[in-house]
């Protein structure tokens, strides 16, 4: 496998509505870590000797890329350490970003793993991700490809064994009940080092934040705990589970591929410290579409497009024949009719050359020995052949979509109840993703099934100036006034303990239909941060004892119902349940799968389910279970953190005003409208018309709208 491949699987691993497909991404995880794969033997260490271990070496890389990076052309040395660490930094975290899921939100396990994450992602503040401030750093330097993304995996500053790590690590992550242990073992590996060795060289005016930031191993803020001790826990967790070896496994992995990148990285800083590095990279990126239009100029006896095409023979007869060339006049960049006629402002190279490019040729010529100086140019070369063995041009070019050769299989149109068990897990089986887009289309077109007539909802239009918390504050005192002026009857003993019972489907998953936004990218975005910080709070931060699920799992044991676990088949299958109470959180599961593609609608559903109990029905329920001596803890939880000003129905208004600010005006309000339409079928979608003709109008509309 070439390390070039890795890039586009970067790409593809990015991508929050993809799993890696079995015949293409999938094999190239398994050769990267397999522990057949030739590997020397290491004597066994228990998970503290391989902590200790690889805060040693960590240590010793640091002084060894400290050294790369002494040099009188140390700025070269620089942006390149800086380039090759971003594919790892700007996703700092995010192996672990589908580790939680509905299926496994009660897990002590889940909790210490999410709460590691949501540390690496700043919870609760959009772009606080560490990923965040990397690319500050990239910007410092003038970066243009500062994003991960499609721009990155081709970009020419990074070369492609930066990929290598940080592309397994994604994809992996898109398959978290095939290598939960593996990344359980590679994230305490990760924690271990902390600051990789490259940038721990830094110096501090080096980067526009304290190099700390980027300590993995580190607490952000001041009272959380440690995340290496936590990743320990996690790891020891999983150990006591039977999985050592697998954990094991994975810090050895990545340990190992730690030290193949750092030694790569390291030789290609050396390499970057020449004089000659920052121009012959320039002449290696664009040789391909230089050797079009030089056929005419000759360069020593060959067309120059001829030394373009030849450019894997390496820099040093090349530069050397340039220097020597009438276009350069050595130690005189003023004076070189390369700089002065060609790329001059009347040249016929005007504007080929970016400023910064310009400034690397001015600075490579001023550099050059002038005849008779202690350095010729024929020296300066044959120090640069000693290295040319390294100097390689790296095929940058990636496939972001590679073809799909798996297409057997169809999970079919089983009932809600069959689908449940199976949308809990962030691993899809054959045809699960069909199944849920044509569930979620056919639900959300029925949610819009005469949405002008509805008696209740969204405005009929977004007010951009104001957006959404003067109607937020109505609602609530709506909410309210209904409450105080109602006189809603106590529901019997067995009535409230079965209502309670059929709410379990729904409730055990708590938060379910934000599941998507653990995304890396969407969890720190301006609107996807309010989302992220909803689905934590859902969860309990973390904190076992104050995870919604478990609450309501304690709830239904005072009433004598003892459930099996959520992500059990038994669960599903379990008699007590009606059919119906899995409808809608089949829809919540099954929208979950495409954060981007239904994000206005699930914007909308977001605020309708916060806004649903608030000073409302949480208060009926409040008076029924205190009437009938069960605990209130559930819905008192609720009623507070759900509340109109500080609280999740507040974000949620939040976020979907910062998801309408950010969209581009194209055709004046037309955009907007649109959007806002589908936000409003999406809160509409919580509770959509249940007559005969609105689900033939939401099954029609949806086969027809697809076609």
């Amino acid at each position: 496998m070439t390390n070039v491949e890795y890039r586009g699987l970067y790409v593809r691993a990015l991508n929050p509505e993809r799993c890696p497909s079995p015949d293409t991404d999938l094999p190239m995880v398994r050769l990267a870590i397999d522990p057949t794969s030739g590997r020397p033997d290491e004597p066994e260490r228990d998970l503290t000797g391989l902590v200790d271990g690889a805060r040693r070496w960590a240590s010793e890389r640091q002084q060894s890329f400290r050294s790369a990076l002494d040099s009188p052309h140390r700025a070269s040395a620089l942006r390149c350490v800086l380039g090759n660490c971003a594919p790892l930094a700007l996703s700092a975290g995010a192996w672990l970003q589908w580790l939680s899921s509905a299926g496994n939100a009660e897990s002590e396990l889940t909790l210490t793993l999410l709460r590691i994450y949501s540390s690496d992602l700043g919870a609760g503040y959009p772009l606080a991700d560490r990923g965040s401030e990397y690319r500050a750093v990239l910007r410092a330097h003038r970066f243009k490809d500062e994003t991960p993304g499609p721009r990155l995996a081709a970009s020419d500053q990074v070369e492609s064994f930066s990929f290598r790590l940080p592309a397994v690590l994604l994809a992996m992550s898109r398959l978290p009940d095939r290598f939960r242990p593996e990344l359980v073992g590679a994230d305490l590996c990760l924690r271990s080092v902390g600051l990789l060795p490259p940038l721990a060289a830094l110096e501090p005016e080096d980067v526009p934040v304290p190099v700390d930031t980027f300590d993995l191993g580190q607490a952000r803020t001041p009272n959380e705990p440690l995340p290496l001790d936590l990743a320990l826990a996690a790891a020891r967790t999983l150990t006591d589970r039977g999985d050592g070896d697998r954990v094991r496994h994975g810090f050895r992995w990545a340990a190992e591929e730690l030290a193949l990148w750092c030694d790569a990285l390291e030789q290609e800083t050396r390499l970057a410290a020449h004089p000659d590095y920052p121009v012959w990279r320039l002449i290696w990126t664009r040789a391909r579409q230089a050797s079009v239009y030089h056929a005419q100029f000759p360069l020593e006896g060959r067309p120059l497009a001829e030394w373009f095409a030849d450019v894997d023979a390496g820099p040093s007869g090349f530069l050397r024949a340039l220097a020597r060339s009438t276009l350069v006049r050595p130690g005189e960049p003023d004076r070189s009719p390369l700089l002065c006629g060609l790329i001059g402002d009347n040249g016929p190279m005007f504007r080929v050359f970016t400023e910064q490019e310009i400034a690397l040729l001015r600075d490579w010529i001023a550099h050059l020995p002038q005849a008779g100086s202690a350095l010729d140019a024929d020296e300066r070369h044959r120090r640069l052949r000693v290295a040319q063995g390294s100097w390689h041009r790296s095929d940058t070019e990636i496939d972001a979509h590679p073809a799909r050769t798996q297409t057997a299989g169809d999970f079919g149109r089983p009932t809600a109840r069959s689908a449940y068990q199976p949308l809990l897990s962030r691993t899809e089986p054959p045809g699960l993703r069909r199944f849920a887009l044509r569930y979620v289309r056919r639900w959300l077109a029925r949610s819009r099934f005469r949405m002008a007539e509805a008696e209740r909802g969204l405005p009929a239009r977004w007010d951009p100036n104001n957006g959404l918390r003067g109607w937020l504050a109505t609602e609530h005192d709506r909410h309210g006034a209904t409450w105080s002026t109602g006189d809603t009857p106590l529901p019997s003993r067995e009535e409230l303990v079965e209502s309670t019972l059929q709410l379990a489907p729904l409730i055990l998953i708590d938060g379910g239909w934000l599941q998507g936004y653990t995304d890396y990218r969407l969890a720190s975005s301006p609107a996807g941060h309010f989302l992220f910080q909803t689905y934590w709070d859902e969860l309990g931060n973390g904190i076992w004892r104050q995870n919604h699920p478990k609450i309501y799992r304690d709830l239904l044991r005072e009433m004598g119902i003892e459930l099996p676990p959520t992500d059990s088949e038994e669960f599903a299958a379990w008699s007590g349940f009606d059919d119906h109470s899995f409808a809608l959180p089949v829809f919540w599961l099954c929208i979950a799968k495409f954060p981007q593609t239904f994000a206005p609608e699930i914007l909308g559903l977001n605020l309708a389910m916060e806004l649903s109990g608030v000073g409302g029905s949480y208060r009926d329920a409040q008076v029924a279970l205190r009437h009938h001596g069960f605990s209130t803890q559930f819905v008192d939880l609720h009623n507070t953190i759900d509340n109109v000003s500080t609280g999740h129905s507040a974000w949620a208004v939040d976020a979907i005003d910062a998801f309408l600010a950010e969209q581009p005006d194209l055709v004046g309000q037309q955009t907007t409208d649109a959007l806002w339409q589908r936000i409003r079928g999406g809160y509409r979608s919580l509770s959509p018309p249940e007559g005969l003709m609105a689900r033939v109008y939401g099954a029609l509309t949806a086969e027809f709208g697809r076609r």
